[in-house]
């Protein structure tokens, strides 16, 4: 390939990820990509208060959250940009949607985060729309250099192949994911442009023969204290630049790049980001204001073990790929496997490489040290990601972004380095090619329908019910409905469709709800949404409005069965809890019914209920029973329970069974012992026999009439007195909550029968 043919295909490949990556930005209504609704408002902030950080408190929400504990460079850089603009619409562009689905994908939509005026919004932009904007496009430039970074570094490891260089760049640049970010408000961008300028700086040191230039040394501290300040993950790599600055001076047989490029990288390092680290320290004794973070955005309720974070394996090498939204928007699934086969063909073809020249030896030391770094990155980083995804839920791929330009070069070897030199320009192009196609098409088949509003459909003049709010004007009709789903089994969807209409405007946002409701008023299930799938507000619609509206109602995995439920629909205020009422003084409207079905018992264990809980693949409840589901304050239940261990037992558990209210936790009823009234201890279990194993709960005669959980678990208690209790393995085997919620129960005032 000549050097013209090069450089054109180079700049095809920039021009082309501007443009893609634009589109991105364009098609994604703001603060719909990842973390944007809270990254966009500490840039406001800052822009709003002279670049000063936001205080932090836990007790006290704000609009940024647990952003407002991140280093501030990218925020302050944005703030510069978009300070002139007046912003103060924000809260009005920023109509958060309550019940957002977001990290679940649901059958029926509700993947938005916003809801959106599409008037307000459409170009030209202004006010925060236009200041969310330009934040995106400063997003997209330092993508670009993350992009050519990559086509640097790629040059510097495989000079003589320069093949490999473009490859790599298409693959970094081509990425949905990579893409969608890159047109986001999020810090990962310049993060992400810092930490792989950073790789290419230790290549080009360890590359040098003779001593470096003190400016090299200054270029590596100022790098290394903008990305001290740009994300937190970058900390990590100042053991890698003292590794480098320490294998350079083994090499040359000369202390200067240690002591002189310690001194220079680390002094530029200390003075550029050392205020923040000082600020944090004085405000929460935390220089790394990790803790006040974690505390925001809530940690894991149990810390993570390998075998959970595998199970999440899946979700990582989505949000690699292209996961979008607030991880809630994914690609089609055969394309995750068509993806994963080609990154993992990459990879494996990498480790085969690596393999093939140690053995044969083919590269001298000399050249090996800068590649080694090439190497060391990318298990650093996804070193930390496992330690960070262990202690809060961050199943996500992009996060090692920060390294992407050694995994995009090394995938890129993979795929090539075997193959004859004539193909491997067709192979890297026609890879190429496939991840920018994909990419084009992305935006305009997946993200965009997510937001779409439901079209209007024509008025109506019959209505199957009419919901009105209370002493003033404001109504909304119920001009048709239908239970889809007759029957179902634990863990299903139960779908219903809806037609509504706007009688009456109102001026105020009104929840829809679908219940799932036994004869005695037990809400088993719920699904609580804003209109139009949640991308309708009902204070935005005028009178006569009309539109179609779909509901998937999920059944828990550990619904009662067999029993007929009701599903009755309603509106509710979120912020006043109002209820919309119908003519009869009634707030729900029965729409249908549905029976719920158990499992096929293909085991044929003849349970009741019959269910697949594992306890630490050491017991599995395999059915269980409840003697009332309306119990009055002061009743007993009983709860029957069908256990089978799963292979020889050498330690005693005991069950606990509680009801209790979910919010405060109080329990109104409670048994704990071994299982069958102390009689049957788990030592003494027969691999695969069936435990029946009853335990009486006794109601508080002093408990609130209401809806409560039937909590479950086993546990054992050490000399010392602590508790173990055994996790809940799950169907991907990722070991999650150490309890079970099973059916709901209503607890009756005394004296009702």
């Amino acid at each position: 390939m000549s050097s013209h043919t090069h450089k054109r295909w180079l700049y095809a490949i920039l021009v082309g990820y501007v443009l893609l990556a634009t589109v991105y930005s364009v098609v994604t209504p703001i603060f719909e990509a990842s973390d944007e609704l809270w990254h966009y408002p500490m840039v406001k902030y800052m822009a709003d208060n002279g670049l000063q950080l936001p205080p932090q408190d836990p007790a006290v929400p704000a609009p940024w959250r647990q952003e407002g504990s991140q280093p501030p460079l990218y925020y302050m850089m944005a703030a510069v940009l978009t300070g002139w603009i007046d912003t103060s619409d924000m809260e009005n562009a920023r109509r958060v949607n309550p019940h957002a689905d977001i990290g679940i994908v649901r059958p029926d939509g509700n993947a938005n985060m916003m809801v959106h005026r599409t008037e307000a919004e459409a170009f030209p932009w202004r006010g925060t729309t236009l200041a969310v904007h330009i934040a995106r496009f400063f997003s997209i430039v330092l993508g670009l250099g993350t992009v050519i970074v990559t086509y640097l570094l790629t040059r510097e490891i495989f000079p003589e192949q320069p093949v490999i260089a473009l490859g790599a760049a298409a693959l970094n640049a081509f990425i949905p994911m990579f893409l969608f970010i890159s047109g986001s408000v999020n810090n990962d961008n310049l993060s992400n442009l810092l930490g792989n300028v950073l790789t290419l700086l230790i290549v080009k040191l360890l590359k040098t023969r003779t001593l470096p230039h003190w400016r090299l040394y200054a270029l590596l501290g100022v790098c290394s204290g903008a990305g001290l300040l740009a994300k937190l993950n970058l900390g990590f790599f100042m053991p890698v630049i003292a590794l480098g600055l320490l294998i350079l001076s083994l090499r040359l047989k000369n202390w200067r790049p240690l002591v002189v490029g310690g001194v220079i990288s680390g002094g530029l390092t200390i003075l550029i980001a050392g205020w923040w680290y000082w600020h944090n320290w004085q405000l929460y004794n935390d220089p790394t204001g990790l803790n006040m973070f974690l505390q925001i955005v809530g940690r894991r309720a149990i810390f993570a073990n390998m075998a959970q974070i595998w199970s999440e394996r899946h979700s990582f090498t989505q949000a690699y790929w292209g996961f979008f939204g607030g991880v809630n928007v994914p690609m089609p699934e055969a394309l995750y496997l068509l993806l994963n086969i080609i990154g993992g063909i990459g990879l494996l073809g990498a480790f085969v490489f690596v393999a093939y020249i140690i053995v044969r030896r083919r590269w001298s030391l000399e050249r090996w040290l800068p590649a080694l770094i090439t190497l060391l990155w990318p298990v650093v980083t996804f070193i930390s990601y496992l330690r960070w995804t262990a202690e809060t839920p961050a199943s996500q791929g992009r996060l090692i972004f920060v390294a992407i330009s050694a995994i995009s070069m090394w995938m890129v070897v993979g795929w090539t380095w075997w193959q004859p030199a004539r193909l491997q320009s067709y192979v890297t192009g026609i890879i190429g090619l496939f991840f920018a196609l994909i990419a084009a098409v992305i935006p305009f088949t997946v993200i965009a329908p997510v937001y779409a509003q439901p079209p209007q459909i024509a008025p109506s003049t019959t209505q199957q019910a009419l919901f009105r709010q209370q002493n003033t004007e404001g109504a909304v009709a119920l001009v048709s409905s239908s239970v889809l789903t007759t029957n179902a089994i634990p863990e299903a969807y139960i779908y219903v469709e809806t037609t509504w209409q706007i009688e009456q405007p109102f001026d105020q946002n009104w929840s829809l709800f679908a219940h799932l409701v036994t004869t005695n008023g037990v809400i088993i299930w719920q699904r609580d949404v804003y209109p139009g799938q949640g991308t309708l507000a009902t204070s935005d619609l005028p009178a006569n409005f009309a539109w179609n509206n779909q509901i998937a109602i999920p059944l828990p995995n550990t619904a009662y069965a067999p029993m007929t439920l009701d599903v009755v629909i309603g509106w509710y205020n979120l912020q006043t809890g109002e209820r919309l009422i119908l003519a009869d003084g009634k707030e729900t409207f029965k729409i249908g019914m549905v029976d719920v079905v158990p499992r096929p018992d293909v085991e044929q264990l003849d349970v009741p209920n019959p269910i697949r809980i594992n306890f630490d693949n050491q017991i599995e409840l395999v059915g269980y029973s409840l003697s009332n589901l309306t119990p009055t304050a002061g009743d007993t239940i009983e709860l029957t329970l069908y256990w089978r261990g799963l292979r020889k037992l050498d330690t005693d558990y005991k069950v606990f069974a509680n009801i209790l209210d979910p919010q405060t936790l109080t329990k109104y009823a409670a048994s704990d012992g071994m299982p069958v009234n102390w009689q049957a201890p788990t030592t003494t279990w027969e691999t695969g026999t069936i435990i029946k194993d009853t335990h009486t709960l006794t109601v508080d005669p002093n408990t609130p009439p209401g809806i409560y959980e039937t909590e479950l678990g086993l546990y054992s208690q050490s000399e010392d007195g602590t508790i173990h209790r055994l996790r809940i393995v799950t169907v991907d085997g990722g070991m999650a909550n150490d309890y079970m919620n099973m059916t709901r129960v209503r607890i009756l005032p005394a004296g009702n029968s």
